[in-house]
């Protein structure tokens, strides 16, 4: 970027250099160390420069400042540098939000092209040992923030929180990475009676935590890959009794699956003004591939969950702690 200001983040082996003016990178820096940036993209550093991303920068992004966010170009190769030039004020929760998925939807294409698959509308939850994890599905509002909560209290292990990164190998997925702030119902406490930290509050009432103060061993289990034992979607509230589950059997199976996997990089999952597809022919057939891989491996062991939270979060422990 011919030696212009410039900020690099890294995350998960992946990296993404934005160059601009100087006072509106330290402003992008500043709107990217908050926990509102913590809560979508995958755990990440922001560096300063180029030569901080250990090794060199499979995107770039050229910042312009604006008056509002837009994507005013944009390059993909499957191999090589993906390339975006973009105006926009700089990154605040509450005031201009689409940065930062915009910058997760450019990681997104980068974690695949690295050999990962990212689910989003994904959570993940380890047995206390670490040892195996399940993993979670659910449209928004279907209960997984508040399955997380309980698990938190009830002694088991959050590991992921939005979007959640596996590695797909050898009939195996290993949850390897994903977002480390979880953001969930204080009602949580209420109803159910259980005591759940919180480092803060956001500005529509939510409970506020980060998984890497109070989750014992994560980042190390995240460093080895815990192997997925089961894969739930959820369908549950507040107003419901008991769990039911059923299993996901057939087509449906990959259905489900292409939908959580492709729902970011192909722009369905919407940011303002209208999120441009960033897929290609590389990346459809890598997300393809994986997306196959995990079904195969998991065509017996995903279910639709449905009932109240802590009657399903029982089911998930139960399958936890089976040999």
């Amino acid at each position: 970027m011919g030696g212009r200001p410039a900020l690099t983040i890294r995350s998960y082996g992946v990296s993404l250099t934005i160059a601009g003016d100087a006072g509106l990178i330290r402003e992008v820096a500043g709107g990217l160390r908050t926990s509102f940036a913590g809560r979508y993209i995958p755990t990440f550093e922001v560096l300063g420069g180029e030569a901080a991303a250990g090794g060199a920068p499979k995107a770039s992004v050229e910042w312009v400042r604006g008056r509002s966010f837009r994507v005013v170009d944009y390059v993909l190769r499957d191999s090589g540098v993906d390339e975006y030039v973009i105006e926009s004020p700089p990154p605040a929760p509450y005031v201009n939000e689409s940065p930062y998925f915009f910058i997760l939807q450019a990681l997104s294409r980068l974690y695949v092209r690295a050999g990962l698959l990212m689910l989003t509308d994904a959570v993940s939850v380890a047995d206390p040992r670490l040892e195996s994890a399940a993993l979670l599905l659910g449209y928004p509002h279907t209960g997984k923030s508040t399955l997380l909560a309980l698990a938190l209290a009830s002694g088991l292990k959050p590991l992921t929180t939005e979007n959640t990164l596996l590695k797909v190998d050898g009939g195996v997925a290993r949850v390897v990475g994903g977002t480390g702030v979880l953001v969930y119902d204080p009602r949580v406490r209420e109803e159910y009676g259980v005591n759940v930290p919180a480092s803060g509050m956001t500005r529509h009432g939510y409970a506020v935590v980060d998984l890497r103060g109070v989750v014992g061993g994560r980042d190390g289990a995240l460093g080895r890959g815990v192997p997925v034992k089961a894969i739930y979607l959820l369908y549950t509230s507040f107003s419901s009794r008991g769990a039911d589950l059923k299993p996901v059997k057939g087509r449906k199976v990959v259905k489900t699956l292409w939908h959580f996997a492709t729902a970011v990089v192909r722009g369905t999952d919407y940011y303002d003004p209208l999120p441009p597809p960033l897929t290609s022919p590389g990346v459809d057939e890598a997300i393809a591939s994986r997306v196959k891989a995990l079904a195969g491996a998991y065509g017996g062991r995903m279910f639709e969950a449905f009932g109240s939270h802590p009657k399903v979060l029982e089911v998930v422990a139960g399958a936890l702690r089976e040999a």
